[in-house]
């Protein structure tokens, strides 16, 4: 497997690792507004505010706004992946240079996965670094 598809796969790994984590953040909004089991916790979440700047964004604020910013920056991430190879002249340099950014963003985020006890991240996380080390590798 050549490096352009080695990097192309981490591409389309990280959108996928995208979109399911939308789909979890759309799963946890409804369970926040429906599920009664979690009407008390959310009910917490809502009455904890901070004062910033005039406004007064609640806990569950908070979570929503990083879950789903997450999410769209994930997103962001492949596309920029994507738009960069697309306009160089030069596909390897730009695996060269991408790459070890690419590796080192998703061992963070497998750290820190394992640290707040998140399946998805403690999986996907070092699928997506070893596509992106091996292509770097082989570049």
């Amino acid at each position: 497997m050549s490096e352009k598809h080695l990097f192309f796969s981490g591409l389309v790994s990280l959108g996928f690792f995208a979109l399911g984590h939308l789909g979890g953040f759309i799963q946890a909004v409804y369970a926040a507004r429906h599920d009664p089991n979690m009407a008390n916790l959310t009910k917490a979440m809502r009455e904890h505010k901070t004062s910033m700047l005039g406004l007064h964004p609640s806990v569950l604020d908070f979570r929503e706004y990083f879950s789903l910013n997450f999410s769209i920056l994930l997103f962001l991430a492949s596309a920029i992946g994507f738009a960069i190879i697309a306009i160089s002249p030069d596909q390897s340099a730009v695996i060269r240079t991408l790459c070890p950014l690419y590796v080192v963003a998703m061992f963070l985020l497998h750290v820190t996965s394992f640290y707040f006890s998140v399946v998805q991240g403690i999986i996907l996380c070092p699928i997506v670094a070893i596509l992106f080390g091996l292509a770097w590798w082989l570049a």
